[in-house]
């Protein structure tokens, strides 16, 4: 009788436990697209871009006209081998930069998006903070990339009470 007893005293408190659990579940993608800073830092970050696209565009018209002068020079009579080298070098130099323009522009944005995203980030994670601990979720679990196969109707969608703790519409 005394080991039926402190066997109902050790498994009662763990199922009672275990119903107390709340699990939440959330897409942060959403909740991000949702904040109006982060719509501010995708427009800076097309901004960016779109420059380093049209500088990247007069990079390659000027190698097409540079190479088009290399091929009407080559073509032309008494051209000479010292100048079609020069024009040949010249070539090789604007791929060359044209090339490094292009590392340096992706490195570049890369790094912007990261630091306008940082703050939004941070903002998201302590709201999900502020929503767990107020509303005693054990864990909310981020099913951006559809990574859970099966969601329980007793996991809770934390989308609205972000929306909430967020003043999002």
């Amino acid at each position: 009788m005394k080991k039926l007893l402190l066997a109902i005293a050790l498994v009662l408190p763990l199922t009672m436990m275990a119903q107390d659990v709340k699990i939440g579940y959330i897409n942060r993608q959403e909740v991000i697209s949702l904040m109006p800073e982060a719509d501010a830092a995708m427009k800076q970050l097309e901004d960016m871009q779109l420059k380093y696209s049209q500088q990247g565009k007069a990079l390659q018209e000027e190698l097409q006209r540079k190479y088009q002068e290399y091929q009407e020079y080559s073509t032309s009579e008494g051209a000479d081998e010292n100048i079609l080298k020069y024009k040949e070098q010249e070539i090789m130099r604007l791929q060359q930069s044209m090339q490094e323009f292009s590392q340096n522009a992706q490195q570049t944005l890369e790094k912007k998006n990261q630091e306008l995203m940082a703050p939004i980030l941070d903002k998201l994670q302590d709201a999900l903070k502020r929503v767990g601990d107020a509303n005693d979720f054990l864990y909310i679990i981020d099913n951006t990339a559809d990574i859970l196969p099966y969601i329980s109707s007793k996991a809770i969608n934390v989308l609205p009470l972000l929306k909430k703790e967020l003043n999002l519409k």
